[in-house]
């Protein structure tokens, strides 16, 4: 029995070790993820680049921090003679149990929201709910077991000891671990490689610690699988950080060159100096105002191409009246603008709302039956968005030709670019052909 306790005191001391190293290389990954997010924001080329699972690998890490500082706390309770040791271990292993818990329901909603929601696999979004209700089960009966000992308990004389309910919270993180995998598994192809690579260490490295565990009695290997598994998945993190990086400046450069190229509208510009021409006999006065905001709309166009940061909507919405102001002075009363803005306390890319106005003039109004109508720009502000709409009772359109939108399309694809890669933001059309046109901007409040 002897040799037995101490071969159970040598155990606790390695992973007492191994929880303690295993937190420091944990908290300077924390630190590091922490500092190249803020970095990330302050830098002038990348600053609106969010780079995917930065906030759910530092919650995991911190969870995993916390996990093996309750484990070393209960080790090193294990081999000392400490006063109330019972209420101290009873409490660290009640919190292990939860991190423990924790850490499971962040790889079920890390699933949801980047497998089951962008796939629609409804399938893999049933199995996730129904796992994440067992484990609200398992948490439920972990609370009983303060008045219970049904997952474990403190015996005075033989200390720690496992009751019938540990074997059902061990079995089931194992069952719903490779139940997710097979499931993943199928689905590989489909997933980046970070995904993969995050899903994969994830998953298995945990069912073999599980298995070590069974096959090793006085040994733990959950805590130091836990630590390689971080230390495996900031490594690639770092990698695909780096590229993910580069490929998305170069994106935006791209959108970029294609905003110059969008902004050179001979059409227009030759439309617009023609009705100045008509005006400077007719209407001097007119005329004069209109070459004011020629001149603002040649020099907002010219400054975009060389705007990096986001802009007040207010100057958005600035230059989309003096590009109305100029389609007015072509069609008159065949044009009639409404404005409802009710929000303007955020930012939105440059040219972002004035393309799709000009859409809605030159492909809803213009190709109207009578040439004629309404187009009404709106903002507000929700919960969670602020939400701009352009609005037209022009011709409409079949919006299935939006799934093979190409580039000569006035503006279009290149804000939805530029909304996607600067603010998180997205461009969606409701329309009919005959029944006009509703453009929705939805911009993140975060």
């Amino acid at each position: 029995m002897a040799g037995v306790n101490s071969q159970i005191e040598f155990n606790d001391m390695v992973n007492i070790i191994i929880s303690i190293w295993g937190n420091v290389f944990i908290l300077v990954m924390i630190f590091s993820l922490y500092i190249s997010k803020n970095h990330d924001k302050n830098n002038k080329n990348i600053k609106n680049i969010s780079i995917p699972y930065t906030d759910e690998i530092l919650i995991f890490y911190i969870l995993i921090f916390f996990y093996n500082l309750f484990y070393a706390i209960i080790s090193m309770i294990e081999i000392t003679d400490i006063a109330y040791a019972k209420q101290a271990y009873l409490t660290a292993t009640f919190l292990y149990y939860i991190v423990g818990a924790m850490l499971m329901f962040l790889f079920f909603w890390f699933c949801k929201k980047y497998v089951a929601d962008p796939m629609n696999d409804k399938i893999l979004d049933v199995s996730i709910k129904v796992m994440t209700t067992i484990q609200v089960i398992l948490l439920v009966l972990l609370v009983v077991n303060i008045f219970t000992g049904i997952i474990f308990y403190y015996d005075d004389i033989e200390g720690y000891k496992h009751g019938w309910g540990y074997f059902v919270w061990q079995g089931y993180i194992a069952a719903a671990l490779t139940f997710l995998l097979i499931l993943l598994f199928i689905r590989f192809r489909r997933l980046n490689s970070l995904l993969k690579y995050i899903l994969g260490i994830v998953v298995t490295l945990p069912i073999m610690a599980i298995t070590f565990d069974l096959i090793f009695e006085y040994a733990n290997f959950n805590n130091a699988f836990i630590i390689i598994a971080a230390l495996l998945i900031y490594l690639q993190y770092e990698n695909y950080r780096a590229m993910y990086s580069i490929e998305t400046v170069l994106q935006m450069e791209d959108a970029q060159k294609k905003l110059m190229m969008d902004q050179i509208k001979p059409h227009f510009l030759h439309n617009s100096l023609n009705s100045i021409i008509y005006y400077i006999d007719k209407d001097p006065k007119k005329a004069k105002e209109a070459l004011v905001n020629f001149s603002k709309y040649l020099r907002t166009n010219l400054d975009s191409v060389n705007t990096e940061d986001l802009i007040p909507v207010s100057e958005e919405l600035e230059h989309t009246k003096v590009y109305l102001a100029l389609e007015k002075l072509r069609f008159e009363d065949k044009l009639n603008i409404e404005y409802d803005i009710q929000d303007e306390n955020f930012m939105v890319p440059t040219l972002s709302i004035q393309p799709m106005v000009e859409n809605a003039v030159k492909h809803g109004i213009r190709k109207s039956e009578t040439g004629s109508g309404t187009v009404k720009i709106s903002t507000k502000e929700t919960e969670n968005h602020h939400i701009i709409t352009i609005q037209d009772d022009g011709a409409g359109f079949n919006t299935a030709m939006l799934a093979t939108i190409d580039d000569s399309h006035i503006g279009v694809k290149s804000v939805m670019r530029r909304l996607i890669l600067e603010c998180n933001g997205t461009l969606e059309f409701e329309s009919s052909e005959g029944r006009g046109t509703i453009c929705t901007i939805r911009i993140p409040k975060n």
